[in-house]
C-alpha cells in the first residue's frame, strides 16, 4: 500500500495523511487523531477477512475499501458475483420454460448474455438513481465535501461492495434441485434484504449520512430501478 494519498480513519471517517509507519520489513498501523483507535485495522488482515466483514455489513471495512485499498481486487471479485447471478436469472428463467425439468434443459442459451446485460443495467441504474437522488435532497453536498466525479465514482465502488451480497445465491444454484419453491423463494427474498441493508450501509459511509436518512434514499431508489427494470423487460 503506497501511501502517496489521502486516507480516512476506519473507525470515524476522520482524513489522514497515512495510515502506519514502516519499519524495514514490518509496519506498525497509526492511531487516529481524533477517536484514538487503531485507524486500519486491515491493513495487515487478508482480503478473505475483509470480505467477510462487508458480509456481516461492517461500515469500517466498506471504508477500508473505498479509501486506504486498491480497489482492483474487489472490481474482479465484483464481476464475478455479476456472473454468477446472471447465471441464477438464467437458470431460473430457463427451469420456468422447461417446467423444471432440468434434464430437457440446453447447455447453452443465449439468454444467458441477456442475463449478463440486465444485471449491468441494473447496476449502472442503481447507481445513477443515487446520484440524483443525492443531487436533488442534499444540492450542496457536492460543493462542500466532493466533486461529482469523485462522488459518482465512489459510488459505483460501494454498489460493487454492495453486490457481495449475492454471494448467497451461490447455494440456489448448487442444491435448487433439493428445495421447494417456498424454500428458493424465502432465500432469494433472504439475499436481497441482506443487498439492500448492504446498500444502505455502504451509502452511509460514502455520503456521511445517519441510517435513518440513508434508508430513506436507498429504499425508494432501489424500489424505483427495480419497476424501471421490469418495465424495461416488458417491452
Amino acid at each position: 500500500m503506497k501511501q502517496n494519498k489521502k486516507y480516512v480513519c476506519v473507525n470515524c471517517g476522520n482524513n489522514l495523511p497515512k495510515l502506519f509507519k514502516e519499519y524495514s520489513s514490518t509496519i506498525k498501523p497509526l492511531n487516529c487523531n481524533k477517536c484514538h483507535s487503531v485507524a486500519d485495522k486491515y491493513i495487515e488482515f487478508e482480503p478473505v477477512i475483509i470480505i467477510v466483514d462487508f458480509m456481516l455489513l461492517s461500515p469500517s471495512s466498506y471504508r477500508h475499501a473505498l479509501y486506504n485499498r486498491d480497489f482492483k481486487l474487489f472490481w474482479k471479485l465484483s464481476l464475478m458475483l455479476l456472473l454468477l447471478e446472471s447465471l441464477t436469472l438464467w437458470r431460473e428463467n430457463t427451469m420456468e420454460q422447461f417446467q423444471g425439468d432440468v434434464r430437457r434443459m440446453p447447455p447453452h442459451e443465449n439468454g444467458f448474455y441477456y442475463s449478463c446485460a440486465y444485471k449491468i443495467g441494473e447496476f449502472i441504474l442503481c447507481t445513477l438513481l443515487m446520484m440524483i437522488a443525492t443531487f436533488l435532497i442534499r444540492p450542496s453536498f457536492f460543493s462542500q465535501v466532493c466533486c461529482t466525479r469523485e462522488y459518482c465514482f465512489q459510488l459505483l465502488k460501494a454498489n460493487a461492495l454492495a453486490n457481495f451480497s449475492k454471494i448467497f445465491l451461490l447455494p440456489i444454484i448448487l442444491w435448487r434441485e433439493n428445495t421447494t419453491d417456498i424454500g428458493a423463494s424465502l432465500h432469494r427474498n433472504f439475499v436481497l434484504l441482506h443487498h439492500l441493508c448492504a446498500l444502505v450501509s455502504v451509502y452511509m459511509v460514502v455520503s456521511h449520512v445517519r441510517l435513518l436518512k440513508a434508508a430513506l434514499i436507498v429504499i425508494p431508489v432501489y424500489a424505483t430501478k427495480a419497476y424501471v427494470m421490469q418495465q424495461l423487460v416488458q417491452y
